[in-house]
C-alpha cells in the first residue's frame, strides 16, 4: 500500500515542477487566497503562489507543492491571524478577523471516580498516551494535501452525543472542553475514513481513550478516532475516503458505545462538523 503513496507523491511533485517550469522567466504577482473572517474552532484552507515563503503571526508555515496551506483557529483565540507571504522580491499580507463562537456546556454523569480524578499510576498512563498522540501531531507532516479534492464525510451514521468545544462537566466537576465530535452507534459498527490519508498511529488500551487510531490527511491535518472496539488497518497504510478503518467501541472513559472523531491542524483541535461537505480547492491565477 505504501507503493501507492509514493506514486501519489511523485504525481504531486511532478505537477509542482511543471508549474515552476511554466512560470520560469516570467514576471507574476504573488497571489494569496484567504477568507477575511473566521470563527474560533475553524479550519482555514489558504493558497499562495507556489514556491512562496509563508508566515502566520511571525511563525514560518508549511505549504504544499501547489501552494496550499492550512490554519487551525484555536477554540479560545482572541486575536486576529496575520498571514505574510514572500515570493522573489515581492511581499504581501492578509489579516483574518477571528470571530467569537458561542460554545455549549455538556454535563456527563455516572463516570467511575478514577476516570474523573485519576490516581498516580493512572496519571502516568495518561501522560504516556498523550506523548504518543503529541509525537504524531508534532512530526513533520506530509506535504501532500490528501483531503483537498474530496473533502470530508461523516465516518459513521448515528446520533450526535457530543459536540466540539463544549465545556465538559464530569460528575459535576468542570473539565477541559471537548476536543472532537461524538457519534453514538451500536458496538462493533464499522466506521470509515472521513478523507484520504495515511495511518500514522494505532494504540491499544490507553487509559482514557481506549483503543486509538490516527490518520494523517496531509499538511498537518489529522483525524483521531478513540474508544474503539477494534482497528482493522495498520500503521503506514494508505486509506481512501470511505474505507472501513475501525469498529465503534466503548473502551477507555466512555459511558456507552460511540465514535469520538477529532480533527487537528498540528496540535490545534478544530471542529470536525464544520468540515463535512466543505469544498476546499481555490485556484491560483
Amino acid at each position: 500500500m505504501l507503493g501507492r503513496y509514493f506514486f501519489i507523491t511523485f504525481r504531486y511533485l511532478w505537477s509542482a515542477a511543471a508549474v515552476l517550469i511554466l512560470a520560469g522567466g516570467t514576471a507574476w504577482s504573488i497571489d494569496l487566497h484567504l477568507p477575511d473572517r473566521s470563527f474560533q474552532g475553524d479550519m482555514v484552507v489558504g493558497q499562495v503562489t507556489p514556491g512562496s515563503a509563508l508566515w502566520v503571526n511571525g511563525t514560518p508555515w508549511t505549504t504544499g507543492p501547489r501552494g496550499h496551506f492550512i490554519l487551525g483557529v484555536p477554540r479560545d483565540l482572541k486575536r486576529d491571524l496575520l498571514v505574510k507571504a514572500r515570493s522573489k522580491n515581492e511581499t504581501t499580507s492578509h489579516t483574518i478577523q477571528i470571530l467569537k463562537y458561542d460554545w455549549h456546556v455538556q454535563h456527563i454523569d455516572g463516570l467511575a471516580k478514577n476516570y474523573v480524578n485519576p490516581g498516580k499510576n493512572e496519571r502516568t498512563r495518561i501522560e504516556a498516551d498523550r506523548q504518543k498522540i503529541g509525537s504524531v501531531r508534532r512530526a513533520q507532516p506530509y506535504v501532500l494535501p490528501f483531503f483537498l479534492k474530496k473533502g470530508f464525510i461523516m465516518p459513521v451514521k448515528g446520533r450526535i452525543s457530543g459536540i466540539f468545544g463544549s465545556q465538559r462537566v464530569l460528575n459535576g466537576e468542570p473539565r477541559s472542553p471537548h476536543s472532537g465530535l461524538d457519534i453514538a452507534a451500536p458496538l462493533g459498527t464499522p466506521a470509515i475514513s472521513p478523507a484520504d490519508g495515511v495511518i500514522r498511529l494505532v494504540v491499544e488500551d490507553s487509559f482514557l481513550m481506549g483503543n486509538v487510531l490516527m490518520i494523517d490527511h496531509g499538511l498537518g491535518v489529522s483525524s483521531i478516532f478513540i474508544h474503539l472496539d477494534s482497528v482493522v488497518v495498520s500503521e503506514g497504510d494508505l486509506v481512501h475516503q470511505g474505507d472501513v478503518v475501525v469498529r465503534v467501541g466503548q473502551t477507555g472513559r466512555a459511558t456507552g458505545p460511540h465514535l469520538h472523531w477529532g480533527v487537528s491542524v498540528g496540535s490545534i483541535p478544530v471542529d470536525p462538523m464544520r468540515l463535512i461537505g466543505k469544498k476546499f480547492i481555490r485556484p491560483i491565477r
